[in-house]
């Protein structure tokens, strides 16, 4: 649990028995104590969020299918996870899944799991709805790898996710479907059942990037050498 989660479980148990969350200040002073941490919850999710990639496509190489898929998916996890937390939104479990908006000083209803996003809550948010990882599409997306991972993990009955040929079997080019999947401006491949596997996270890395970017925020230096250990495509690696 990240330093961000801890304390905005920390406010939200201060609640008193029998006021609703909704009706539940969040006094300025712990805003700006939970506010201080989130730069390093991002870098933390950003980092997990990026190995998971680097470790699929590694995987996929060597046709282990099952397991990349449930690497996929967690990058898109803690690719979501990240950007919440860029747009000061805490991801936490407070006995539920709760989001709490920092700007706001609100708490909002975060979903049934850790996994399954309240989206109605985070497209409350004004400065979120506009957002594309926030939007239907990518929500779909998001839903459809998670139920192949929960196919992989919890029933053994994996649905393969039909992957396109070009991403099956010996001798696939990489690095060259990772700059169509990167560079696809017009979203053709990334909601397209056989391509979304892979074109999915990697659209969410590059939002991730171009983000932490723009509040220059970086992975320390010890996470940057492990990524190069494992990032094997000889294309630019995102959020380094």
């Amino acid at each position: 649990m990240s330093d961000a989660a801890r304390l905005a479980r920390q406010s939200f148990l201060h609640k008193p028995s029998g006021v609703s969350y909704v009706h539940f200040p969040l006094p300025l002073a712990e805003r700006a104590s939970i506010g201080a941490t989130v730069h390093d919850a991002v870098s933390d999710s950003a980092y997990a969020a990026l190995i998971s990639y680097a470790e699929a496509l590694n995987g996929i190489k060597n046709e282990s299918i099952s397991w990349s898929i449930v690497r996929l998916y967690y990058s898109c996890f803690y690719s979501i996870r990240a950007l919440l937390l860029l747009n000061e939104v805490v991801p936490f479990n407070g006995g539920e899944e709760m989001l709490l908006d920092i700007a706001g000083a609100v708490f909002l209803k975060g979903g049934r799991s850790s996994h399954h996003w309240n989206w109605t809550s985070i497209k409350r948010l004004s400065r979120l709805s506009s957002l594309w990882f926030t939007s239907s599409d990518s929500q779909e997306s998001y839903e459809k790898l998670r139920e192949h991972r929960e196919n992989v993990n919890y029933t053994h009955g994996f649905t393969d996710p039909n992957l396109h040929s070009c991403l099956a079997g010996g001798g696939v080019d990489f690095a060259k479907r990772f700059r169509a999947y990167r560079d696809d401006v017009a979203f053709l491949y990334t909601y397209l059942p056989d391509h979304l596997a892979i074109a999915y996270p990697t659209k969410l890395l590059f939002a991730l990037d171009d983000a932490m970017q723009a509040k220059a925020i970086k992975l320390d230096e010890d996470r940057l050498i492990y990524v190069k250990k494992v990032w094997s495509l000889k294309d630019r690696c995102p959020i380094t």
